[in-house]
């Protein structure tokens, strides 16, 4: 939840403190307190949530796609190391688990 002076994401449901919240619940509006400011605020319980704009620079973008594109390629590497290694546990178990022909004789 945003707090409307500071805007900043730290508001949170409050307890009710007068007769004027109390009545403000029967109608579903709750009491917020921001922890970044301190500010009260009452709010209608079924609000959607707000959304605040935000300004992101070019950079932000980059490190954003850099940062993808780096989990993409650890993700990568993992899928290929955990499918060799079942590759060669499969194999290894084929191997233990083979019957083996009986030696022949040379007679």
């Amino acid at each position: 939840m945003y707090c409307p002076k500071c805007k900043a994401d730290h508001a949170h449901r409050s307890h009710r403190k007068d007769l004027r919240e109390r009545l403000a619940s029967l109608l579903a509006f709750y009491p917020y307190r921001c922890d970044a400011c301190h500010h009260r605020f009452l709010r209608f319980r079924y609000e959607l949530p707000e959304v605040v704009a935000t300004d992101e620079t070019s950079a932000v973008r980059m490190l954003k796609a850099a940062r993808a594109s780096k989990q993409l390629k650890r993700k990568r590497r993992e899928f290929l190391l955990f499918g060799g290694a079942l590759l060669l546990f499969i194999l290894f178990l084929y191997y233990m688990t083979r019957e083996r022909a009986p030696a022949s004789d040379g007679s």
